[in-house]
């Protein structure tokens, strides 16, 4: 026992001694440097901004105190002019979605999906005369893996070289940076007429005898980004990571072609024509697409409704009030002033790229510049006068007959010079 004894203290001792004897420790060998793989991506810093994802453009144009989304929003704003977008933030002046840059447009470059130590990047213009640029060398880490540069409109390749220990791999992309300029003109239609920012709280809390304080991206011209123009902006700007967009919006609830368009609006506290306050926001910039509703109050559609919903067979009978009381009859109020139409888009093209144009009054004005593969829209009105099954409507003191003749003579391209109204004593 003794003598086992002793054997079972020496294995004890021996292990003991292995656990502290240099000759148990091991050194951990030196990480190997990842071997450099380069891939390599871009994209554009959106200029429509929707800060919160809810569908609707945020720009810089402050954010109500409180609530921006109630019945009743703080008529006192912040956050104005500070550069960063925020939720429920009203575009720039009513105007613009953000800052059009002389410098150029913000390009993310990505090396994240590389591997290595290191990366930096070679951006080449393919302009002629054009140098390349290479940036600062940085680590390859998931914190510092994109780089933001300004650049200007035009061809580029992006050169990736990433290093990582004694191995370098190097990727080259083409890439055409370019921002849309897109700008909306027009009246309520394009506006965003009866759509504020806060209508989803009248629509689940309010009713017609609630108080309702509409939140205006606008508020004498009734416009918001609710509106089709600014929807449309978004839409196209979510289209592609390699292209933004940016909105000038200027269309105004009420505008006509000569108060409006061409000429001022003092009704709404528009001093200056939309041509002219398009012209003031983007300077040189050329117009990549143009969006225009316009045409609906100079016809009098608001004289249009009113007649026929208080004056029985209304085509044939005087416009009570508005721009058609002057005509012996609605019929010929109305065809007379969509007779004008023609000429005055004619005098709205001729200020849409060439070098002037005139305005209203007859002022000469410099014509808005127009990118070579422009694209304007002529925006139609939504036909209120038929039913789903495609059958005139009636509405109350609105017969299916007024519903047709309104169709017929103000929403059809190339309404008949002649329209037979069916009187009820069934006498043309």
């Amino acid at each position: 026992m003794p003598y086992r004894g002793r054997v079972r203290r020496s294995w004890y001792i021996l292990i003991a001694a292995c656990l502290v004897s240099p000759l148990a420790t091991t050194t951990p060998l030196a990480q190997a440097a990842p071997i450099a793989t380069a891939k390599a991506s871009w994209s554009m810093v959106p200029m429509s901004k929707d800060a919160n994802g809810d569908g609707f453009i945020d720009g810089d144009g402050g954010v109500p105190v409180s609530g921006a989304l109630s019945m009743a929003p703080s008529r006192t704003f912040t956050g104005a002019g500070n550069g960063v977008a925020q939720p429920n933030e009203r575009l720039i002046g009513g105007a613009l979605s953000w800052y059009l840059d002389p410098a150029g447009y913000q390009v993310i470059l990505n090396a994240c999906k590389s591997t290595g130590a290191s990366y930096q990047w070679t951006v080449t213009p393919k302009a002629p005369s054009s140098l390349p640029m290479t940036t600062d060398s940085r680590p390859l880490k998931k914190k510092s893996c994109k780089t933001r540069l300004t650049l200007r409109e035009g061809e580029y390749s992006f050169a990736l070289t990433v290093e990582g220990g004694t191995s370098q791999d190097s990727r080259t992309i083409s890439a055409s940076v370019r921002n849309i300029l897109m700008v909306a003109m027009g009246d309520s239609y394009a506006s965003g007429e009866g759509n504020p920012r806060n209508v989803d709280a009248w629509l689940r809390d309010g009713g017609p005898f609630i108080s309702f304080d509409p939140y205006w991206d606008d508020d004498p011209c009734n416009r918001s980004t609710r509106g089709g123009p600014a929807q449309a902006a978004l839409a196209l700007e979510q289209a592609s990571s390699t292209t933004s967009v940016t909105l000038v919006y200027v269309a105004c609830s009420g505008a006509t072609v000569d108060g409006g368009i061409l000429g001022p609006q003092p009704g709404a506290g528009q001093p200056l024509s939309q041509i002219e306050q398009v012209r003031k926001l983007i300077g040189n910039e050329s117009i990549d697409l143009l969006s225009l509703s316009i045409g609906g109050n100079d016809v009098g559609f608001t004289s249009i409704l009113t007649a026929c919903a208080t004056t029985p067979e209304c085509a044939v009978r005087p416009a009570p009030n508005g721009a058609l009381a002057r005509y012996p009859t609605l019929q010929q109020g109305v065809q007379a002033q969509t007779a004008k139409l023609p000429g005055d888009f004619a005098r709205i093209a001729a200020c849409l790229g060439g070098s002037t144009c005139q305005l209203a009054g007859k002022r000469s004005f410099r014509a808005l510049p127009m990118a070579k593969d422009s694209v304007v829209l002529p925006t139609l009105y939504p036909d209120i006068t038929r039913r789903t099954d495609g059958q005139s409507c009636s509405y109350l003191t609105i017969p299916a007959t007024d519903f047709a003749w309104a169709r017929d003579t103000t929403l059809l391209p190339n309404p008949a010079a002649r329209y037979d109204y069916p009187l009820r004593s069934g006498k043309a």
